[in-house]
C-alpha cells in the first residue's frame, strides 16, 4: 500500500511562536490555520467549537457540552497544552473564564474572524493581554516559492504556480498536477471561491448580500475607487445615491474580513485609497463572474485557463510587491499619473524607497528596456528593479535599474529561514 504523504507549506509568521505558552491565532477561513497547528504544533489535546457550541475532541473522538468542557479545562491545562479552535463560538462566558485561568498550562486559540476579532481583543475584552496574538493571511511569498522550488519547479512557472499556492487550498492541488493545474481551474474555483466567501460571511456573522458580491465583481473588474465602485453599483440600482458614503461602510467591512485591502495614492495631498482583492484567485473568480456569469454558466476550462494566463502578469506584479514588502519590511503605495504609472512602489519612512517594473513574458525585446530606462528617469527612488522571469533573455541589462529573476527570487526567500 501507498500513503500519500501531504508537503506542509511552511509559515514562517507562526514558526517562532510555536512554543509560545498563550497563543491566539486569527485569519479568514482557509488559510490553512487548523491544518499548520494540527501537524506542526505540540499538544495534548486538540477541540473543535461546532457552530453548535459542542465541543470535540479530535484525537478521541469525544463531545463536549459547553459545562462539561469548562469543568474540564483547568484540570486539562494543568496535565498539558490544548488547542481550541473556532473558540470565538463559545462566547463572551468563556472569555471571562479565561482570564481566571490565565497563566495555566499551555493554550493555543484560533479563529476564522477578522473582523469580530477586535470585539476580542479590544479595550474592554477579558482576552487583552493575555495572549501573543498573530494573524495568518495568504501564504508569504516567499514561503510560496519555497514550496513550489522544493516540488522541483524552476524558472517561470515556478513563480506563476507559488502565485496559486498564495491560497494554501490549493497547494494539494499544486504538489499533484503541477502546471496541469492551470487547467482545471474553472472547475476548482467555479465551486470553492463561492463557498470559500460564503464561509467567510457566515463566521463573520454577515449577510453576503447582492451589494457586497457587485462590489467584489466591480473590483474584480478594475474599478478601484469609491466613486468608481458606488457609480457601477447605482448603474445597478443596488444604491440609492452615487456617493462615496454610500459603499463606504461595506468596503471598510470587506478589508476587516481580509477580503479586500486598501492602498494609498502616492503624491497627493489628501488621502485617497484604491481597492483591490487580496486574493489573486478570488479576484480572478469574481472576473469571471462579472465578465461571463462563471458562477451560474459553464465556461470552459481551456477558456478559464486562457484568460488566466492573460491576467497572470498582473498577479505577478502583485506577488512581487507583496514579496519585496515582507523582505524589505516597506509600505506599498501606488503611482498613477496621467504620464507615469510604476508597476511596484514602496515606502521607506513615507519616502519612495523603491519601485519595479514588471515585464512577465516569454521575449523581451530592446524597446522594453528602453521603456524602463525612461520610466526609471522620471522617478527618484533609491532602489529600482526591473523584474523578468529569467535574466539570461534579455537582450541587455538596464542601464539605471538591477535585475530581478526567478533565481534571485528564491535566494530571496531562503533568507532567514
Amino acid at each position: 500500500m501507498v500513503i500519500s504523504i501531504v508537503k506542509i507549506i511552511e509559515r514562517r509568521e507562526l514558526r517562532d511562536v510555536l512554543n509560545v505558552r498563550w497563543l491566539l491565532i486569527y485569519g479568514r477561513r482557509k488559510t490553512g490555520k487548523t491544518f499548520y497547528i494540527r501537524e506542526r504544533a505540540k499538544y495534548s489535546h486538540y477541540f473543535i467549537v461546532t457552530s453548535g457550541r459542542e465541543i470535540f475532541e479530535i484525537k478521541k473522538g469525544e463531545i463536549y457540552s459547553f459545562s462539561e468542557f469548562m469543568r474540564v479545562l483547568p484540570l486539562l491545562l494543568d496535565q498539558g497544552r490544548i488547542v481550541i479552535d473556532e473558540f470565538h463560538r463559545l462566547g463572551e462566558s468563556f472569555f471571562s473564564i479565561l482570564q481566571g485561568l490565565s497563566g495555566r498550562g499551555g493554550l493555543i486559540l484560533i479563529t476564522s474572524t477578522r473582523h469580530y476579532f477586535k470585539k476580542l481583543i479590544g479595550n474592554n475584552s477579558p482576552l487583552l493581554g493575555l495572549f501573543y496574538v498573530r494573524e495568518l493571511s495568504l501564504v508569504d511569498p516567499r514561503d510560496a516559492i519555497n514550496f513550489v522550488n522544493e516540488l522541483g519547479y524552476k524558472g517561470k512557472a515556478m513563480v506563476e504556480l507559488a502565485v496559486l499556492v498564495q491560497e494554501p487550498w490549493l497547494a494539494p492541488a499544486v504538489e499533484s498536477l503541477g502546471e496541469r493545474v492551470f487547467s482545471t481551474l474553472g472547475s476548482t474555483l467555479k465551486g470553492n471561491v463561492p463557498s470559500l466567501i460564503g464561509e467567510i460571511f457566515t463566521e463573520e456573522e454577515r449577510e453576503l448580500t447582492r451589494r457586497y458580491s457587485a462590489i467584489l465583481e466591480t473590483v474584480a473588474d478594475g474599478k478601484s475607487s469609491s466613486g468608481e465602485i458606488a457609480k457601477e453599483l447605482y448603474s445597478r440600482g443596488l444604491i440609492e445615491k452615487e456617493t462615496h458614503s454610500a459603499v463606504a461602510p461595506y468596503l471598510e467591512t470587506l478589508v476587516n474580513m481580509g477580503i479586500l485591502e486598501r492602498i494609498s495614492l502616492f503624491g497627493k495631498r489628501k488621502k485617497i485609497f484604491k481597492y483591490r482583492h487580496l486574493s489573486p484567485v478570488v479576484d480572478f473568480a469574481y472576473y469571471l463572474n462579472a465578465k461571463y456569469g462563471f458562477f451560474e454558466t459553464e465556461l470552459p476550462d481551456e477558456t478559464v485557463e486562457r484568460i488566466f494566463r492573460e491576467k497572470m502578469p498582473h498577479y505577478v506584479e502583485r506577488f512581487f510587491e507583496r514579496l519585496l514588502v515582507k523582505h524589505y519590511s516597506l509600505q506599498p503605495i501606488r503611482i498613477e499619473m496621467p504620464d507615469l504609472e510604476v508597476d511596484v512602489a514602496l515606502l521607506k519612512n513615507r519616502k519612495l524607497h523603491l519601485v519595479a517594473e514588471v515585464k512577465w513574458k516569454e521575449k523581451i525585446k530592446e524597446k522594453d528596456i528602453r521603456k524602463v530606462e525612461e520610466k526609471f528617469e522620471e522617478i527618484n527612488a533609491k532602489k529600482k528593479l526591473l523584474i523578468v522571469p529569467d535574466r539570461n533573455d534579455l537582450p541587455r541589462a538596464p542601464e539605471n535599474a538591477e535585475i530581478l529573476d526567478w533565481r534571485d527570487a528564491v535566494e530571496l526567500s531562503r533568507a532567514l529561514i
